[in-house]
């Protein structure tokens, strides 16, 4: 299996990349890689490199032999919301919308997330743990572009007033929506543009999903199953690329 590892473009000379320390780490220490073996890189713009190990240091040299520009267009870019959940699930989240495709994640808090908010200090650790975690979910899915992690908003930032843009979707999935899903919408090859909103382990108040209504929302129901908070957010995801054609 070919290896997979990012690297900075400003770390780019020519056609020679220096690898980071932690990557490197990793080549030498963990994997054992000699010079002459052949890995992929990634740069964050969505290419793709082959590259062959020319030295190995406490920083690891690699010469570019063939760059990949071949880019798999999502018709529709999806967009998730998701309430703070306890750390686990969200790291679980964090991944699985990496591997889903997700373009953008933004952390919000809402009325009834769990246990106690972290401070901005502790709130930034979670943020260098997320994007952790995303690379390696890129690297484990040949993912050329990362998931772009966005700062935790309060749940009224998150709905303040935007312009109505047109092939935009937004949807609320709330567990209390009775009478819409997502088999009474028009068909999603109409939009390029697919907003999600996922509630915490408590749910949305009512309060909540009237204020996401009135800023261009549409509640949704995902079924009669209760399910649990992390399990809906990867089940919309799921069937909303399937939707849209992505899947």
């Amino acid at each position: 299996m070919m290896r997979r590892f990012f690297f900075e473009p400003a770390d780019r000379n020519g056609e020679e990349v220096l690898l980071p320390v932690a990557e490197s780490r990793h080549i030498s220490k963990s994997l054992r890689l000699h010079v002459g073996s052949q890995i992929q890189l990634f740069d964050g713009t969505g290419m793709r490199y082959l590259a062959e190990i020319t030295n190995i240091s406490r920083q690891v040299v690699a010469r570019i032999l063939a760059a990949d520009d071949e880019q798999q267009e999502e018709k529709a870019m999806l967009h998730v919301g998701q309430a703070m959940l306890k750390n686990a699930k969200m790291d679980f989240i964090v991944e699985k919308c990496t591997e889903l495709g997700v373009a953008t994640f933004t952390p919000f808090v809402s009325s009834r997330c769990q246990g106690k908010m972290d401070d901005e200090e502790r709130g930034g650790k979670r943020q260098q743990r997320w994007q952790r975690i995303v690379e390696s979910a890129c690297k484990q899915c040949s993912r050329p572009r990362p998931l772009e992690l966005n700062d935790t908003l309060s749940f009224a930032d998150l709905c303040s007033p935007s312009g109505q843009e047109s092939h935009t979707l937004r949807l609320l999935f709330w567990e209390e929506e009775k009478t819409t899903s997502l088999h009474d919408l028009p068909p999603f090859a109409d939009y390029n543009q697919i907003h999600l909103l996922l509630g915490p382990e408590g749910g949305f108040s009512k309060e909540e999903v009237a204020l996401a209504c009135r800023s261009g929302y549409q509640s949704i129901s995902l079924g009669p199953r209760i399910l649990r908070a992390e399990t809906a957010t990867v089940a919309a995801i799921a069937i909303v690329r399937y939707l849209a054609g992505d899947m």
